[in-house]
């Protein structure tokens, strides 16, 4: 072999090589911007539209004063929106999904994908296809309407995948806060021991302002400790449930089961302006996530010291709430009458 077919052979491969390299691309970039599927402006973004085959379907929309509503009326719990914001701005597209799982990546998105649409005003802005993990954990499968590319999308320097910001349950959407109340703005209060009527007790405004009673359960008038009263009217500030069950962890038979019981208190209060609140109370029992299980004694406690279990207003979900959060609210009678 002359030096000139040997230099023609050399020159052959390596045309075929940069030939492969460009067309097949077996390191697998992608053929995208990195940013294709990221919202570089999130504060131009007016609502956010998501829908799966199951049939569940989540609208978020931002209101004139910059909060959000969930379904048209849930007020939503905002750092779950920022979060939601922060992910569409900041992830990018990791690599194309390799031509071997492409047909299970679709079938992925076709059954369990989130149809995402984003849009800024009445302006449909992007369409997306949010599917589950890849095998790695590293990246989320995801496609954009009209294309048939599937990419594994990340956020740089964040290990795990995307799939649990876009959540389909309205109700792990809404916002915790219970109520938000300076004293002068309780107009009423009731709190309903049914276990303990002697604790039970009511509040009232002008009667307070008046003659500084209270009433007991029996409605008779009971004269108040005025200091013990006003830190119990301080403490309606900024109050929080832990967290909503939706009915995967708390099945509608689960909760009618719960609201049947007999509940640990009941809590009533209206506001200056009518807004009327009720929540009840039920006991939690000893879980396995339970922090303090055990009496002085050693003997295992019947219920969780630290957890209610609540229903609030109208909302068909159960909430979990911290007892020390609402400490001061679920006083007693006893504590605030004038000795």
């Amino acid at each position: 072999m002359n030096k000139q077919t040997k230099l023609l052979i050399i020159i052959l491969l390596l045309v075929g090589s940069a030939y492969y390299m460009v067309s097949k691309k077996p390191w697998r970039t992608a053929d995208k911007a990195v940013n294709a599927f990221a919202i570089e402006d999130t504060a131009s973004i007016s609502k956010i539209f998501m829908a799966n085959k199951r049939g569940e379907k989540v609208l978020l929309e931002k209101q004139a004063n910059n909060e959000w509503v969930v379904n048209g009326k849930v007020p939503a719990d905002l750092p779950k929106i920022q979060l939601l914001l922060s992910t569409l701005k900041q992830m990018e597209i990791q690599m194309p999904i390799p031509a071997s799982m492409h047909n299970t990546a679709i079938a992925i998105l076709a059954s369990r994908g989130v149809k995402t649409e984003i849009y800024a005003g009445d302006k449909l802005i992007k369409t997306m296809y949010v599917g589950s993990e890849t095998p790695d954990k590293t990246g989320t499968f995801m496609l954009l309407e009209g294309e048939d590319e599937v990419y594994s999308v990340h956020i740089p320097g964040f290990v795990g995948y995307l799939t649990p910001r876009f959540f389909m349950t309205e109700i792990k959407w809404r916002n915790k806060l219970v109520f938000n109340y300076l004293p002068d703005e309780i107009a009423s209060f009731n709190l309903n021991y049914t276990q303990n009527k002697a604790e039970s007790f009511s509040y009232q405004k002008d009667l307070f302002a008046q003659q500084n009673s209270l009433k007991n359960a029996s409605g008779e008038l009971v004269m108040a400790d005025t200091q013990q009263v006003k830190v119990f009217l301080s403490a309606f500030q900024n109050k929080y449930v832990e967290g909503y069950y939706d009915d995967s962890t708390f099945t509608p038979i689960e909760r009618d089961s719960l609201f049947k019981l007999s509940p640990f208190c009941e809590l009533t209060l209206q506001s200056v302006q009518g807004k009327k609140h009720q929540l009840t109370f039920y006991v939690k029992p000893i879980g396995d996530r339970t922090k303090e299980r055990y009496d002085e004694q050693g003997n295992e406690l019947p219920v969780d010291p630290e957890k209610f279990y609540v229903r609030i207003d109208h909302i068909e979900q159960i909430a979990s709430i911290q007892e020390y959060a609402f400490r001061n609210i679920l006083t007693k009678l006893s504590r605030l009458k004038k000795r």
